[in-house]
């Protein structure tokens, strides 16, 4: 039986999934929760300045909650700790450094923060056997725009054109990784002498085995400033019978090159919904005729990805 693939407790019910295969991963019952213990004072903090939505508010506002700590999926941890880390900005003073506790405590708790310091200090010779499941999800995008996928180890460079396939780039602009803190980009392309070479390092090299839950970033486009939030989700042995990478859900289409980031994309299909809106056919011509914000074809993107197989030497 083929690995399968961890699902997101919010707004994932409606990911398309067409064109799977029974060496395809499909979704498990359940999901690995953890405990968090926070003070009331905490808990106050995050209701006063996290937007949290109503699933995560009840669920901290619960009464014996305190005493007893509050069971969260890996899933629900992952998001609550983008939500406080977004509400850092709201609060002053004191209070800021409050949040900041709350931040790294759940950060700890699911084990996300990558050491540099704590990345393996010898690089292996071949790649390992480990799969790897990562969860990439485009920031300043609601409702998310997100892909799961499935891969063995690989260099950064190999999983940047993996990011390009399976989001629905065009491999037009720049990319680079922070990884806890440190920059990785294809050296031939650019970057200055604190940069290190993407096309050099494995994703086993950056990511201790002892991080839970490690998340990183990749930014594509430094103009319009594409930023991905990748968690690594479970890593295990291949599976056999299939084959990797593959992409094993996701949501919505990925914007078009160049539509400004996250703020042009936002008006961008604005314009493009609203038959009444005065650049609507101009910008439908720009974009090739058509173009549906909600659409995310999972066969097509996975027969891309066994493009890419067949092409490797």
């Amino acid at each position: 039986m083929a690995k399968q693939e961890k699902p997101s407790t919010h707004d994932e019910t409606d990911s398309v999934e067409s064109g799977k295969t029974p060496c395809q991963p499909s979704p498990p019952v359940a999901s690995e929760s953890l405990e968090l213990n926070l003070s009331e004072g905490q808990r106050h903090t995050i209701l006063e300045y996290a937007e949290l939505p109503a699933h995560l508010s009840e669920r901290l506002a619960g009464k014996g909650t305190v005493a007893n700590g509050t069971q969260f999926t890996l899933d629900e941890l992952d998001e609550l700790l983008d939500l406080v880390e977004e509400s850092v900005y709201r609060a002053k003073g004191n209070e800021k450094q409050k949040v900041l506790r709350i931040v790294a405590k759940v950060a700890n708790l699911l084990g996300s923060t990558i050491d540099p310091d704590e990345m393996p200090k010898r690089r292996l010779p071949k790649k390992t056997d480990t799969v790897f499941q990562i969860k990439m999800t485009l920031r300043g995008i609601d409702p998310p725009i997100w892909r799961r996928i499935q891969t063995k180890d690989c260099t950064l460079e190999e999983l940047h054109a993996l990011i390009q396939v399976t989001m629905g780039w065009e491999c037009e602009h720049l990319y680079r990784f922070d990884i806890g803190g440190v920059e990785y980009m294809d050296l031939g392309m650019g970057g200055d002498e604190d940069v290190k070479d993407a096309c050099e390092t494995k994703l086993s090299d950056v990511l201790p085995p002892w991080n839970h839950r490690p998340r990183f970033y990749y930014e594509y486009d430094f103009g319009d400033n594409w930023l991905h939030q990748l968690i690594v989700e479970e890593r295990f042995p291949p599976e056999g019978g299939v084959e990797y990478p593959v992409c094993v859900a996701g949501q919505r289409a990925c914007p078009p090159e160049d539509s400004g980031g996250p703020w042009g994309y936002s008006d961008f299909v604005e314009t493009i919904t609203n038959p009444d809106h005065q650049r609507h056919e101009e910008t439908l011509e720009w974009v090739g005729g058509e173009f549906d914000p909600e659409r995310f074809d999972l066969e097509a993107v996975n027969n891309e990805l066994r493009r890419i197989r067949t092409r490797k030497p």
